[in-house]
């Protein structure tokens, strides 16, 4: 049985080998590690708004139109007008972005699918609730990370 500390570096472990395998897939698609980042919200959303891409990436308008501009250039996003907003436009993977994604990322899913389904209802629901609070942690970190940011580009004082 492992205890939470434990199972804290088993965590650790696992965000090292995701980040290197990340820049090795990365690198195979030549692209950088925000864009493989963009690509994986992209996959996960469908489209996205560059506004809302931005923020899931927590980056500023600029930075997501520099990196949307760059995968558009080698085809892999599609950008189109907005059918509920005509001032924005919406973002989606093209066909190149699956092939890409074809050489590493979409074989290491299917193996992921594949060892979860070895695995019993109970014992799915188990690391899917751990994962859910894994993601609230990091939410939670990069929310309070950001606060005094933004509190000092508004000029805006929280209390002490």
């Amino acid at each position: 049985m492992a205890t939470p500390t434990e199972l804290t570096i088993a965590w650790q472990r696992h965000a090292a080998r995701l980040f290197s395998f990340t820049a090795f897939a990365g690198r195979r698609m030549k692209i950088g590690l925000a864009e493989v980042a963009a690509l994986e919200q992209l996959q996960l959303a469908g489209e996205l708004s560059p506004g809302a891409l931005g923020g899931l990436l927590a980056m500023p308008s600029a930075s997501v139109t520099a990196l949307l501009d760059r995968l558009e250039g080698k085809k892999m996003i599609a950008r189109r007008p907005n059918p509920r907003d005509r001032r924005s436009v919406l973002v989606s993977l093209t066909p190149v972005a699956m092939q890409q994604a074809s050489l590493d990322l979409l074989p290491v899913a299917q193996a992921m699918a594949a060892s979860a389904a070895r695995m019993s209802e109970a014992e799915r629901q188990l690391v899917a609730t751990y994962l859910d609070n894994l993601n609230h942690c990091l939410e939670r970190q990069q929310a309070q990370a950001q606060a005094p940011v933004a509190s000092a580009v508004t000029g805006a004082t929280q209390p002490v």
